[in-house]
């Protein structure tokens, strides 16, 4: 570590290195995917985390907010969606939340990208959420207002609700939406997901995915 080099380090339940972010219970462990990710979150590299057919969906950066404020300047997206930060309060987010959410979940909000042209697409993942004083797992999803009706966000929530099945080994998951929102209800109802009417006098509707 002192040399550089990324670490990820075997415990053997007798004696522990301090200052050492990745660690595991055995070799076995150290699956090719744990290793890249441990890789690039100790040496500051945004992880891209999956590909569909038209998008790869990565890590933020904080080389990404100019085309992120780009993305939130709409309408629609600032009507059911919180705003961001000015730029120095938004950055001092973004890398704390790299930190701390990228780094210790291993999953969180990413961006969705064109495959062709590098173009942000929009904003997508998973993080988790309060509902009925229990934490639960969330799918959020942004897609911007050129890329709408063309099949992107269906796309990319069945991609992300594979890995939420997949790697993340979970069941089920929510999608929490307005009640006037119409398009991410339909949407919603076409990914499988149902109102669970937990929400009852809310604004919000919570919708409920099982990942079979």
């Amino acid at each position: 570590k002192k040399a550089g080099y990324a670490v990820i380090y075997v415990y053997d339940g007798n004696s522990y290195i301090q200052g050492i972010s990745y660690i595991v219970e055995s070799v076995g462990a150290c699956t090719p995917q744990y290793c890249n990710e441990a890789y690039c979150r100790i040496k500051g590299i945004p992880v891209t985390v999956m590909y569909t057919e038209r998008t790869y969906i990565k890590e933020i950066t904080v080389d990404d907010l100019p085309k992120l404020y780009e993305l939130y300047d709409d309408e629609t997206i600032r009507r059911y969606t919180e705003p961001l930060y000015d730029y120095e309060e938004e950055k001092e987010f973004t890398e704390s939340y790299i930190k701390n959410m990228y780094g210790m979940y291993g999953f969180g909000m990413w961006l969705v990208k064109d495959r062709d042209t590098d173009e942000l697409i929009g904003r997508a993942g998973l993080e988790l959420r309060l509902i009925d004083g229990k934490e639960e797992m969330e799918m959020g999803y942004i897609i911007g207002k050129q890329y709408r009706r063309k099949g992107y966000a269906t796309e990319v929530c069945k991609a992300i609700m594979n890995y939420a099945h997949d790697v993340l080994e979970k069941s089920r998951l929510n999608i929490v939406v307005d009640t006037d929102n119409i398009p991410s209800i339909k949407l919603a109802e076409k990914l499988g997901a149902h109102n669970t009417e937990r929400s009852a006098g809310s604004k919000y509707m919570i919708m409920e995915c099982r990942l079979d």
